[in-house]
């Protein structure tokens, strides 16, 4: 996991993601294009390997973040977090999704580090939704 940080794709992605946080509209598109693809996704194993559980956390993390409901968090965390999603709704990155189950082990390696990495500000944020929601 640690060639996520050197993986040429996501550097691009965080690149991108830097433009992204600047607008609202972008961010929703995003988080948009993240849920068809996440739809789109049917199998078993996937499903079972919390993958989908942490971009879903991801989605809401920006969702709250564009609405203006969700600050608390570091910018270049933000960043990292808009990086992941961006990568995993390309298609064009280190593995291509195209390949059957091995074409998302790519997503699921940045995803899974992007989380472990900043765990704290996830745990956070799923205090906050917990306190923000039951209000």
């Amino acid at each position: 996991m640690d060639r996520v940080e050197t993986n040429r794709f996501f550097k691009r992605a965080q690149a991108k993601a830097k433009e992204i946080l600047k607008s609202s509209p972008r961010l929703k598109n995003l988080v948009d294009k993240a849920n068809d693809k996440l739809s789109d996704l049917n199998m078993d194993t996937i499903k079972s390997s919390g993958f989908i559980y942490r971009v879903k956390i991801f989605i809401r993390m920006v969702k709250a973040y564009a609405k203006g409901e969700y600050r608390e968090i570091q910018w270049q965390n933000m960043v990292l977090i808009v990086a992941a999603i961006l990568y995993f709704i390309t298609p064009i990155d280190l593995i291509p999704d195209f390949i059957p189950i091995t074409g998302l082990v790519d997503d699921f390696t940045v995803m899974v580090w992007v989380y472990n990495k900043i765990q704290q500000e996830v745990d956070k944020f799923i205090l906050w939704e917990k306190e923000y929601i039951s209000e």
